[in-house]
């Protein structure tokens, strides 16, 4: 799943890039984004790097691992919905019953 979202990524900051603008333009002539976009150059020019430098970031963003004491903090007697409440208390020993 991770590399489909980088993937994802990657083909979004390919196509903001704003050196492939003078390609989008054209290809968008006729529709109403291609009209606002030819008519407001500038705002588009920023936009699209924007939004290329955030695609950029995101393909190279990684996860940061979970510190251990917060996978280690789980223990038997925790129950709720929160995010400290990972184990739910069961018995192992049924012979009581």
């Amino acid at each position: 799943m991770e590399m489909v979202k980088k993937s994802f990524w990657a083909v979004l900051a390919l196509l903001s890039c704003p050196c492939h603008l003078a390609i989008v333009l054209p290809l968008l002539a006729g529709t109403s984004v291609g009209v606002y976009l030819a008519r407001h150059q500038s705002l588009a020019i920023g936009l699209f790097t924007m939004l290329f430098f955030f695609s950029l970031m995101m393909i190279f963003y990684e996860r940061k691992p979970m510190r251990s004491s917060e996978t280690d903090s789980c223990s038997p007697g925790k129950t709720g919905n929160g995010h400290g409440a990972c184990c739910v208390p069961f018995r192992t020993n049924h012979g009581d019953e």
